[in-house]
């Protein structure tokens, strides 16, 4: 039976996102901005905090299956004996008034969740408490890293990069050096999401 083989290093050395400049004078209201996603589906979009609009292909299977696997599991501690509310890539945060970002999966704790529909039905205007951020094919590692680092200067608690083709999870705490971890099995929410979890076994390769 033939041997499994991570994929070659050429297939993951990642592509530079495009990022363009935008007049002061534009508005990134949550409505524009929608409707820009909208329209172009193939595109995934965000605001970083120069006010560059950024324009990232879409991920691969192999990235959007890690993602759902990851919070699914995060849901589900949620649905259980968690609390708070999960989002998916989908998942838009408006962060310090301007920065727009879509984490492949995020959690906010139940106190900080939206108390009326309007607010429920919109982007959010905050940092999640907790972020997990996977690697695709088209990701360079340094951009990542720096995103990780922007969450928790953000005010994120807690955040994770999954590196599937170096087989390391990053792990970022507040006042914190970043740790590596090679190819876990399983990582726990800490203090920060008590009891949780998540089985890591599935999105490294072969097995994702």
């Amino acid at each position: 039976m033939a041997t499994a083989t991570k994929p070659p290093a050429a297939a993951v050395a990642g592509v530079e996102p495009l990022r363009l400049c935008t007049p002061p004078a534009w508005e990134f209201t949550d409505d524009a901005f929608e409707q820009l996603c909208a329209l172009n589906p193939e595109w995934r979009f965000e605001v970083d905090e120069h006010r560059r609009l950024v324009l990232m292909g879409a991920p691969g299977f192999g990235s959007s299956r890690r993602s759902v696997k990851l919070g699914r599991q995060v849901d589900d501690w949620t649905e259980g004996d968690g609390h708070g509310g999960v989002t998916g890539a989908d998942g838009f945060y408006r962060i310090r008034g301007r920065v727009l970002r879509a984490p492949d999966v995020a959690w906010i704790s139940e106190e900080r969740m939206p108390t009326n529909r309007d607010d429920f039905e919109r982007m959010l205007q905050l940092c999640p408490d907790f972020v997990i951020e996977v690697r695709s094919r088209t990701d360079k590692l340094p951009d990542q890293l720096d995103k990780m680092q922007f969450w928790i200067d953000s005010g994120a608690r807690l955040a994770w990069l999954i590196d599937p083709f170096d087989d390391i999870a990053y792990i970022y705490r507040p006042d914190q050096e970043p740790e590596q971890v090679e190819r876990p099995d399983t990582l726990s929410g800490e203090d920060v999401l008590p009891g949780l979890v998540v089985n890591l076994s599935q999105v490294w390769w072969p097995n994702s």
